[in-house]
């Protein structure tokens, strides 16, 4: 059992989500007792073993479900060790087992363009309500300080912010938070038109205007994917200092990952 814990961190060491699946309940004929546990990575490959055969194939099948989610919860799935009926897997054991399904690993993924003191401060309180920050900044100073804060991944990236940006998939949230406003439009270009769940741009309506003007005559980006940028960023609470534009920022974000925005 300590071999499963033990694949569980290095999971989560690499920044991979993975399923924990225990067995809380057995009644009747089953094939492993409460306790027994099992993992299940985002790979399809497992370590350890709660029964085998059916069992093991339908649980993986709902750890999939669940790792495809964006904020999965634990659950607690119902598996009936006979040959028909609700929950049947097809076996003649007759027995049930109850198995709570956990995912653990990394949140929902920020990519925060930018390591300066905004950046640094959105990154370090959004890791504390629960997001997986990942740094990205041109700047090989910014990037050392940024590592040594130790508040998520961080990554250097050439000046045209074009290599070394992270794989980001439609399960992301962008803020754009970088030292000016051509580094932002280069930036928010990367992304721009993208399914993302949430983009945002830090500045004033008058350097949105500018940014937005840009990115339409000389990259061709569509007006209704512009409309789909946040800006200014954040709820408007009045912050100036880097922590609370942090504050502000996260609290929509928040608003966003809840479906309340």
């Amino acid at each position: 059992m300590q071999a499963v814990f033990e694949d569980l961190l290095d999971e989560i060491r690499r920044g991979r989500r993975a399923v924990l699946a225990t067995v809380v309940r057995a009644t009747g004929s089953t094939p492993r007792t409460p306790g027994a546990r099992m993992l299940l990575r985002a790979d399809g490959t497992s370590s350890g073993s709660i029964g085998g055969g059916a069992f093991e194939a339908m649980i993986a099948a709902d750890a999939r479900e669940l790792l495809l989610q964006t904020d999965p919860v634990p659950e607690i799935k119902r598996y009936t060790f006979t040959e028909t009926g609700d929950d049947a897997l097809g076996m003649a054991c007759g027995g049930t087992a109850e198995v709570l399904l956990e995912v653990a690993g990394p949140g929902a993924r920020l990519i925060v363009f930018g390591a300066g003191h905004v950046g640094l401060a959105l990154a370090r309180l959004a890791a504390r309500v629960g997001f997986a920050p990942e740094i990205v900044d041109d700047r090989e100073p910014f990037c050392e300080a940024a590592r040594t804060a130790g508040i998520g991944r961080v990554f250097r990236c050439d000046a045209a912010y074009e290599e070394g940006v992270p794989e980001i998939d439609a399960s992301c949230f962008v803020a754009v938070v970088t030292r000016c406003h051509a580094t932002d439009r280069l930036a928010l270009r990367r992304v721009v038109g993208r399914p993302l769940r949430y983009v945002g741009l830090i500045g004033s309506r008058r350097k949105k205007a500018v940014i937005f003007r840009e990115l339409a005559e000389h990259d061709g980006v569509a007006a209704d994917d512009l409309a789909r940028v946040r800006c200014p960023i954040g709820l408007p609470i009045g912050g100036e200092t880097p922590d609370e534009i942090a504050v502000s920022i996260v609290a929509e974000l928040m608003q966003v990952r809840s479906g309340t925005a």
